[in-house]
């Protein structure tokens, strides 16, 4: 992490900082864009120009929805719900999304770096701690926010679990509980590797599992870990969790249970997973 700050974030602080609604909008700008000649004639953008026809009122309110977003509005906490007739676009708008996330990923100007080994690839910027935090924005310029997810807090507690047992006489490895070791690498979002993009199909109301979502306790993990609550014995294998840093699709979205849309409604207030 020590390194990251130096190398990557002195450089160009903002690029790095980005949310995710800042980061689908720069993507799509990247694309390119043809401005409107007048008020009344929406912009172009070439990330869908050749692929859709005919709705450019609707995804001019597309992008104003990410332009919003991204500049810090309430707009960022609301889903944004594709709602219309079958063969209207929607499913080939959100496809066009996704690969211009994978292709801009692989971009200088779309870098994405994360915590090695983080089950939601989540920003190493969550690593400084709360207290660091307001001498960090003067330093660099920009807000952190978000939290260290349960099993990075873990390997940091640990870490400094080593790092007392040293006083006995033991030998402490790995980061020993100094956040500024943590191992940090460049991620590509990738739909098929479950890297920054998340998918939920719809399934029969009455057998969906919100499991699906947000994973669930790995059995096989617990006796192991001896404790439910351990981090380390969570599946993370959930569709929340794979979409985070980039986004999530959920397919038919108005026919899941309740439960789900509380679910999401904690999310995008709370931009956490309970």
């Amino acid at each position: 992490f020590a390194e990251f700050i130096e190398q990557i974030l002195r450089p160009n602080p903002r690029l790095i900082a980005r949310s995710s609604h800042q980061y689908i909008w720069d993507m799509i700008r990247w694309q390119g864009v043809e401005e409107s000649a007048s008020d009344h004639t929406p912009s172009r953008y070439k990330l869908f120009s050749e692929d859709l026809f005919g709705i450019d009122e609707e995804l001019e309110r597309l992008a104003d929805y990410f332009r919003a977003a991204s500049a810090g509005s309430e707009v960022g906490r609301r889903l944004l719900l594709l709602l219309g007739p079958p063969a209207g676009g929607k499913s080939s708008i959100v496809i066009l999304l996704k690969r211009g996330l994978e292709e801009y990923s692989n971009t200088d100007d779309g870098a994405v770096y994360a915590i090695q080994g983080c089950p939601v690839h989540e920003s190493p910027l969550h690593l400084v701690p709360y207290t660091l935090r307001p001498k960090f924005r003067e330093t660099y310029g920009v807000e952190t926010t978000g939290e260290l997810c349960p099993l990075c807090r873990s390997r940091l507690e640990e870490g400094r679990a080593n790092l007392n047992a040293a006083d006995a006489g033991r030998k402490t490895e790995g980061i020993a509980g100094d956040f500024m070791k943590m191992p940090v690498e460049r991620i590509f979002i990738s739909e098929a590797s479950r890297m920054g993009i998340g998918t939920y199909a719809p399934h029969d109301p009455t057998t969906a599992d919100i499991a699906d979502l947000v994973g669930s306790v790995d059995l096989s993990k617990v006796a192991e870990y001896g404790d439910e609550g351990d981090p380390r014995a969570w599946s993370w294998s959930g569709a929340v969790f794979a979409a985070s840093r980039g986004m999530l699709e959920m397919i038919e979205i108005l026919k899941v249970k309740r439960e789900f849309l509380y679910l999401l409604l904690t999310l995008t207030q709370e931009k956490n997973v309970k």
